[in-house]
C-alpha cells in the first residue's frame, strides 16, 4: 500500500466514523441533518443523496462537518432549538467515535500480533521520547537491546548501568527488531531532562504474540486509555513548558503515514488508532467551530440559568474560529513543508 493510499484510507475512515457519529446522535434524537460533507468548503462536488441528506466533497481537507441547523434559530426542527441534553449529545458524540475506534483498532492490533513483555536477557523499548538521542537514531518502541558496545545486558537496570557509564560518549546499541538485528549508535546527554540520556522507556524484553478477540478487546480499551491519559500528560507538559508544542497539519501527517506504512500493516492500523484519540481530544478543545467550542456554549447556557447566547452570534464566533484555524493550518502546513524539505 502505497503512502498516499494509506494517508487517504486514514484519514478519510478518521473523519468518516467521526462525523458518523454527529449523524447517528442527529438521527437518533430526530434532528434533521442537511449534508455531510468530507473537508470544508468550498463545494467539488454533490455524492449524492440519502435521504434529505446531501453527501459532498469539499476542497480543504482539514476534516468534514454535518450539518444540522446549527446556526440557524428559525428552523423548528434544527438542534440550535433543541434541549441541551440533545445538543450536548450531538456534538460531543464524534468525538466519542472516535475515542470508540481507537479501542477497536487497538483489539486489532492485539489480535495481529503485537509486542509482548516476557523473562529474558535483554531490556525491551516501549516508549521513544521525541526530540530525543534515541529518536534521532531511529529507535522504535517495541525493539529490543541486547548489547550495549558489545557488552550482553542483562535487564533494563543493566542497560541504563551501562549507558550511564557513557554519557556524553557515542555508543552502539545491538537491537533485536522483528526476526531480525541492527546496530544504531547514540549519544547519551549529559544532562538529561525527564525523559532520560536516550529518551527511551525499558522494561522486559518484548515478543510478538496475538490474542484471541475476548482477550484482545479489554486490551484495546486498556491501551487506548493509557494513550489517552499520556497525550493528555503531554499537552499539560506543553502548557507548563516542560515539552516542546508538536504540530503537524496534513502534510506532516501524511509524511509520518507513508513512513509507517512501510514498516506493515500492524503499525499503520495501530497508528490509526493513536491518530483517532487526537482526534478525540483536538475535537473537544473549547475552541470556537470545533466540538468543544460548542460544548462551552451550553456550559456557558447552563451557568446563566438556561438563558442562551443567541444563535446568530454564536454562529458568528464560530465562523470566525473557522478562518483562524484555516489560517492556523496553512501556517502549519508551510511548515510542514519546509522540515519536510530539510
Amino acid at each position: 500500500m502505497t503512502g498516499f493510499v494509506s494517508f487517504i484510507v486514514v484519514f478519510g475512515v478518521l473523519i468518516f466514523v467521526h462525523e458518523l457519529g454527529h449523524f447517528v446522535a442527529a438521527k437518533v434524537t430526530g434532528v434533521p441533518v442537511t449534508e455531510f460533507g468530507f473537508g470544508y468548503p468550498p463545494r467539488i462536488a454533490s455524492l449524492g443523496h440519502w435521504r434529505e441528506t446531501e453527501m459532498t466533497l469539499n476542497a480543504l481537507p482539514l476534516g468534514g462537518f454535518v450539518r444540522m441547523g446549527e446556526d440557524d434559530p428559525t428552523d423548528p426542527e434544527g438542534i440550535a432549538n433543541r434541549s441541551r441534553w440533545v445538543r450536548t449529545f450531538c456534538f460531543s458524540a464524534g468525538a466519542l467515535m472516535n475515542l470508540v475506534l481507537a479501542a477497536v483498532l487497538y483489539s486489532v492490533t492485539f489480535m495481529i500480533g503485537v509486542p509482548t513483555p516476557y523473562e529474558g536477557p535483554g531490556a525491551g523499548i516501549y516508549y521513544v521520547a521525541p526530540d530525543s538521542p534515541g529518536k534521532a537514531a531511529g529507535i522504535q518502541p517495541g525493539d529490543n537491546i541486547l548489547r550495549i558496545n558489545d557488552v550482553p545486558v542483562c535487564d533494563s537496570q543493566h542497560a541504563v548501568d551501562i549507558v550511564h557509564q557513557h554519557l556524553g560518549e557515542p555508543v552502539v546499541l545491538r537491537l533485536q527488531r522483528g526476526e531480525g538485528e541492527l546496530d544504531v549508535i547514540v549519544t547519551p546527554r549529559v544532562d538529561p531532562p525527564d525523559s532520560g540520556a536516550i529518551g527511551i522507556s525499558l522494561d522486559l524484553p518484548l515478543r510478538e504474540q496475538s490474542f484471541s478477540l475476548w482477550e484482545a478487546i479489554p486490551l484495546g480499551v486498556r491501551t487506548t486509555w493509557n494513550a489517552l491519559r499520556s497525550m493528555v500528560q503531554g499537552i499539560i507538559g506543553a502548557i507548563r513548558g516542560l515539552f516542546p508544542f508538536q504540530i503537524s497539519g496534513p502534510v506532516g501527517i501524511y509524511t509520518t503515514t507513508r513512513e509507517v506504512a512501510q514498516t506493515g500493516i500492524d503499525r499503520l492500523i495501530e497508528f490509526a488508532a493513536f491518530l483517532s484519540i487526537n482526534l478525540f481530544l483536538l475535537n473537544l478543545l473549547p475552541l470556537p467551530a470545533l466540538d468543544g467550542g460548542r460544548l462551552i456554549f451550553i456550559l456557558l447556557e447552563f451557568l446563566r440559568g438556561g438563558r442562551r447566547i443567541a444563535p446568530e452570534k454564536e454562529g458568528m464566533v464560530h465562523a470566525v474560529g473557522m478562518l483562524a484555524i484555516i489560517g492556523l493550518m496553512i501556517v502549519v502546513t508551510v511548515i510542514d513543508v519546509q522540515r519536510l524539505l530539510g
